[in-house]
């Protein structure tokens, strides 16, 4: 059985078998030490040969602290580096995605930042009371320490240190990111938090079985030293306590160092200007007023809208949004809901469309998958969703043609009369 350099099996648990002896045992009277009885070995005078049947001690026990063990002896630690690797990287780049790349997800003016996202969430989520109480008055902390939270976990995955720590810590981000931005997914198997928190179900059960982890390393540095730099032999091994507060630490340390010097690196790489950004691109492009032709950007304010084409019109029960060669030459004019109609509520944004041959169509803003306001692509004529990538026809009643939902937009009831568009109440 092949074995690590320290001597730690490369099998997670592989029981003792063939007869073999545990370490520090005895070995069986009448045969070889560590050696199954076989035809070759001679009885000794007066003492019974053992039946040469597999033996029935229990699993080898690992050492004491955070080393990473599995009672299952058929399953190669190899088996689930491929996993442990993967969601340690992507926490680890998700984590740094949103301090330094994103720009706009730590901007609580963007719409597509942590807070508007929470106030997303807040509509549809089970933790809505929590979100709204706490999340969203902290919203800039709250993404701070996500962050910061994604980047400990994929260092605990990635070194070692603190695994089975760093995979717990795993499965509740994602249970939390399940109850919020996935929580509208329908099917829920379209949503992907759910796979990455049985991921890290799995490696918390198993361990990673000593391979490629730090832990022996930090414990060197950390080792009683004589005067002239050598390790003093014969110390007492580091206590579990000591080793699992040791490695928490490292990675705790680890993780502000990156969260803090990621940012100023990426600007000194690359100007601010410049700098990917990851989902508050769609902003710009999608359907922000910056992009030419783009046309206004879902939630830009009805007092934006050009004169006398917002306010109330001559019904009560209609109300002036945007006028129609303003619609028509924009491709898109954003507005805010002024009252409840349908499933739209007081305040919500939303975007008025222009279908050609003078048809217009308009919507609640709102993505029905996380929360986020949807802008408008006139190249490819949909309401797209900068934060997940939902993507909405509204030549079809806004029904979704992509992204991770199967909900509609609502759509809002509107009229056109005298060059106006008015929204009926």
């Amino acid at each position: 059985m092949a074995r690590s350099r320290r001597g730690s099996s490369r099998r997670i648990f592989e029981p003792y078998g063939g007869g073999a002896s545990a370490p520090g045992s005895a070995p069986e009277a009448g045969t070889r030490p560590g050696l199954a009885a076989g035809p070759g070995d001679r009885e000794a005078p007066g003492v019974r040969q053992p039946s040469p049947v597999r033996s029935q001690r229990g699993p080898r026990t690992g050492q004491a602290g955070d080393r990473g063990g599995s009672s299952v002896g058929w399953i190669p630690v190899g088996a689930l580096l491929p996993l442990r690797f993967f969601v340690g990287f992507t926490f680890l780049y998700a984590g740094i995605d949103k301090i330094a790349l994103d720009t706009a997800f730590l901007d609580l003016s963007s719409p597509t930042s942590i807070l508007a996202q929470l106030q997303g969430y807040a509509r549809t989520s089970p933790l809505a009371p929590l979100i709204t109480t706490i999340a969203e008055p902290n919203a800039w902390l709250m993404g701070l320490t996500i962050a910061l939270a994604e980047i400990a976990v994929g260092l605990a995955l990635l070194t070692g240190l603190a695994f089975r720590a760093g995979a717990v810590g795993g499965a509740l981000l994602s249970l939390l990111f399940f109850l919020t931005a996935s929580w509208n997914v329908h099917p829920y198997y379209f949503g992907q938090d759910l796979p990455y928190g049985f991921g890290f179900v799995t490696l918390a059960l198993a361990g990673h079985g000593d391979r490629y982890v730090l832990g022996p390393w930090l414990e060197r540095q950390f080792a009683p030293r004589s005067r002239t730099g050598r390790q003093v032999a014969g110390t007492a091994p580091m206590s579990p306590e000591r080793r699992q507060l040791l490695q928490v630490g490292a990675v705790a340390v680890g993780a502000l160092v990156i969260g803090t010097v990621v940012r100023p690196v990426r600007d000194l790489l690359m100007p601010v200007s410049a700098a990917p950004v990851g989902a508050g691109a769609g902003a710009g492009t999608v359907g922000g007023a910056a992009s030419p032709g783009a046309g206004a950007a879902a939630g830009t304010s009805a007092s934006s809208a050009p004169s006398g084409a917002s306010g109330q019109s001559g019904s009560a029960n209609q109300l002036a949004i945007a006028s129609t060669a303003a619609v028509a030459q924009a491709g898109a004019f954003g507005f805010q809901v002024p009252i409840a109609i349908g499933n739209a509520s007081p305040g919500d944004p939303g975007i008025v469309v222009s279908l050609g041959n003078s048809q217009f169509a308009a919507f609640d803003a709102i993505c029905t998958h996380a929360g986020c306001t949807v802008g408008y692509d006139p190249q490819a004529g949909l309401l797209i969703c900068p934060c997940h990538g939902a993507e909405y026809d509204p030549r079809h009643n806004g029904q979704p043609v992509a992204g991770p939902t199967n909900i509609p937009l609502t759509e809002l009831p509107i009229t056109i009369q005298g060059g106006e568009i008015t929204l009926k109440a």
